[in-house]
């Protein structure tokens, strides 16, 4: 039994977008898997930073900055 769990990614290659995803892998060779960690590892620091109070208004309202 193995020790991995695989999850596929498709692309819709007639979606401008997505085909403009594909070719930017391609052209700067970046290998996918570590790719696809590295952006889930990003927004789960992301999403566990904690909540910054940037400013506080004159009539006490506040502006909150989540993570970065």
């Amino acid at each position: 039994m193995s020790n991995k769990k695989v999850k596929s990614v498709s692309f819709n290659i007639t979606n401008p977008q997505e085909k403009e995803f594909l070719e930017h892998l391609e052209k700067e060779k970046i290998e996918f898997s570590g790719y696809v960690k590295e952006l889930i590892y990003a927004d789960v620091q992301r999403r566990n930073a904690p909540l910054k109070i940037v400013k506080r208004s004159e009539g006490g309202g506040i502006k909150i900055v989540v993570g970065k």
